[in-house]
């Protein structure tokens, strides 16, 4: 609904509020207590009015998917809705035993590969152990600029960040793993066995048809 200046909401002080429309703010004050699914589903009553108004042909349903990603964004949510999606962003990392990680190759181009997680912490940073005469150690030696996701059931995460390559004894014994025995025969000591360490600086998150793009 566009925000004319006949239906801005107002604040406390009588003056408009350019962020929300009368029917949702009025006075300094949201005219009803709805979480974000509850406005949803109260919008999605009037598809038909906003069809013939905008000119689309939208479903119910289809009306209720651009309502979430829309609402989502709006300050009155935006917060809550990010905090709660990046603790489920932790729990779906919990539940992948891959990531697919993507360097940045000699000729520009993406690398995805998909890799094993090691430790993790929240859910931007993940270890990973691999070769280090590996094509991705190369890429990231070169450009340590990478991209990472992971998904289960239709739900995704996908980071932007930055790798660390490490190489450091005690911190690779630290994060050895039993299973790694069969890749680096040599043990924590194996002279080609290293860790990357993935740390994202952004998200997009899609989970339970909630979306939200946020720094980490």
């Amino acid at each position: 609904m566009p925000l004319t200046n006949e239906i801005l909401g107002t604040n406390a002080d009588g003056t408009p509020n350019e962020e929300y429309c009368i029917y949702c703010y009025k006075d300094g004050k949201f005219t009803q207590d709805m979480n974000m699914e509850q406005m949803i589903e109260h919008c999605a009553q009037f598809t038909d009015e906003i069809n013939k108004g905008s000119g689309q042909n939208l479903s119910k349903e289809q009306m209720k998917e651009m309502l979430r990603q829309y609402l989502s964004q709006l300050n009155r949510w935006k917060q809550g809705n990010d905090s709660n999606l990046i603790k489920k962003a932790e729990k779906l990392l919990a539940e992948c035993p891959t990531v697919t990680i993507a360097s940045i190759n000699d000729d520009g181009f993406p690398r995805p590969v998909p890799m094993a997680k090691g430790d993790t912490e929240g859910c931007g940073v993940i270890w990973m152990a691999t070769a280090s005469d590996s094509v991705k150690v190369a890429d990231f030696k070169r450009n340590p600029k990478a991209g990472l996701c992971y998904d289960k059931d239709g739900s995704s995460v996908c980071l932007r960040g930055m790798v660390e390559i490490i190489d450091d004894d005690k911190v690779r014994k630290e994060k050895w793993q039993d299973w790694y025995i069969n890749h680096f025969p040599g043990g924590p000591s194996d002279p080609n066995y290293v860790l990357l360490r993935f740390v994202g600086t952004d998200v997009t998150i899609w989970i339970d048809h909630e979306f939200a793009h946020v720094s980490i």
